[in-house]
């Protein structure tokens, strides 16, 4: 009934891992001077947030345009829901335009506008025109096609303006143009991974084949496509048109975390190597507060790891905190998948391996390490997570040979003259994606192949005298297939 009583902070790994410097990993100032933050006038650090009185769900030190005072910033955050006000997540190395991220504006049915929010927008929109030698110069190329992502579906929007939020009324925003993605929430994509865990562990109790058009019913491939179709936009609208976007969906720390981080991953080499990889998931994920507890339900009863009588329901349920039941969702197994996606497209752009996803994917749950714990930075800084929890980042890099991909060109693609820039455009269509076979302990042929039944008609009928086919279903060998179930 605590986070406390979980395994992380009893763990104590040995022998001690080799490599030790887990938590210092990310250094936000470490980081965003890399992206060029500190060459670039137009943009400044803030501690507005120093103490999470502004945003607790945000990191105390901000990223915004320097023409923004803090008083503006204490103003602007009491329009976005949760006070997630927009402020810098990425900076582009090729022509210093950003991804900036934020929560829904909070219009309602009446279209109240912020004159602060309004300026901070228009503010990032404009970092483009740095100030040099006091003049003002507009970086080369650079266009109006400035763009703002609401993640969400237009369903979802109307229902949150129904009850005060909903999404910015163009006609108060300048120089800009706003897309719709239409990414479901968390609660479809939740009931899209169940559908996906029956069907796999109803083949494997009735030991038949996975039946491919039942894992398409759960249309979770088609979430994973719009995802990446979504990153490919954003990446176009910056290294393409050299234009700013700014990424949001309701509160901003699930589907917003999703688009920032795989639009990152196309666009900058840094964060397609292990140690990269690291920084992105703390800063887009951890730092601006994914809610890793509550969308892991590390605190909750699910269906899948409790059985109990009916008789004794009452009971058992009385020990267990059913208030983050509805808020489980594989919000970061979805990022993974997309990072997955791309690793298949592109497994020479990639130092580490299928290996590494699976850990991550597996340690999110596992709630060994205190990496994953917690829904924010402010949370673990009141737990202590440092001082009382193992990093898993240590872990990774103490065994960094084995999550090393074998295919990993050493960057010569991403440093070519006449190459790509070293930005990744990859293919969005379903019929370009793979279930993650590895992630289920299958093999690729199990889930992928097209041998599986494919049609919801039923197979023909068996010839009068039974006979035991001989055919080869993915990855079982002849005397593995039972007469019992090839009998129909």
């Amino acid at each position: 009934d605590s986070i406390e009583q979980l395994y992380a902070f009893f763990y104590n790994p040995y022998p001690k891992h080799i490599v030790n410097d887990g938590w210092s990993v990310y250094d936000p100032l470490r980081e965003f001077e890399r992206m060029g933050v500190t060459k670039n006038v137009a943009w400044r650090f803030s501690t507005v947030n120093r103490n999470y009185d502004l945003c607790p769900s945000y990191p105390r030190i901000l990223v915004v345009p320097s023409k923004i005072s803090d008083a503006v910033l204490s103003h602007a955050y009491k329009f976005r829901s949760k006070g997630r006000i927009p402020t810098l997540s990425y900076l582009h190395w090729a022509n210093q335009s950003s991804i900036t991220r934020s929560s829904q504006p909070m219009v309602g049915i009446k279209l109240k506008r912020s004159p602060q929010d309004e300026k901070l927008i228009e503010a990032i929109f404009q970092t483009n025109r740095l100030f040099v030698d006091g003049q003002t110069k507009t970086v080369y190329g650079s266009t109006q096609r400035n763009l703002i992502v609401d993640a969400r579906p237009t369903i979802n929007i109307m229902a949150n303006r129904a009850m005060g939020a909903g999404t910015e009324h163009m006609d108060n925003y300048k120089n800009c143009q706003k897309q719709q993605m239409g990414i479901d929430n968390i609660h479809v994509m939740r009931e899209s991974l169940a559908k996906i865990v029956d069907v796999i562990q109803s083949s494997d109790i009735q030991r038949i084949p996975i039946k491919r058009s039942l894992l398409d019913k759960s249309n979770w491939l088609k979430h994973i496509s719009t995802l990446l179709e979504a990153a490919v936009i954003i990446v176009n609208h910056i290294h393409v048109c050299n234009s700013h976007v700014l990424v949001h969906c309701s509160d901003g720390w699930d589907r917003t975390a999703q688009l920032t981080s795989i639009a990152e991953l196309c666009l900058d080499p840094y964060y397609r190597t292990l140690r990269g990889f690291q920084v992105l998931v703390e800063k887009d994920w951890i730092s601006f507060g994914h809610k890793f507890s509550d969308r892991s339900g590390h605190l909750s009863n699910e269906k899948y790891f409790i059985t109990i009588s009916n008789s004794n329901a009452k009971n058992m349920n009385s020990l267990y905190d059913q208030s983050h039941v509805r808020e489980t969702s594989p919000v970061f197994h979805q990022f993974l998948d997309c990072v997955y996606q791309l690793l298949r497209q592109f497994p020479d752009r990639f130092e580490f391996n299928e290996k590494f996803l699976i850990e991550l994917h597996y340690h999110v749950y596992s709630c060994q390490f205190g990496t994953f714990l917690f829904n924010s930075e402010k949370e673990r800084v009141q737990y202590n997570v440092v001082a009382s929890t193992n990093s898993l980042w240590d872990y990774i890099n103490s065994k960094a040979e084995e999550f090393t991909n074998e295919s990993y060109d050493g960057g010569a693609k991403d440093t070519e003259e006449m190459g790509d820039g070293a930005v990744l455009f990859p293919r969005t269509k379903t019929s370009d994606l793979k279930y993650w076979a590895g992630l289920f302990g299958k093999k690729d042929e199990e889930l992928n192949d097209w041998l599986t039944w494919r049609s919801e008609s039923p197979p023909p009928c068996p010839p009068t005298t039974p006979t035991v086919m001989s055919v080869s279903f993915g990855a079982h060998k002849d005397d593995e297939l039972s007469r019992d179930w090839l009998i129909i």
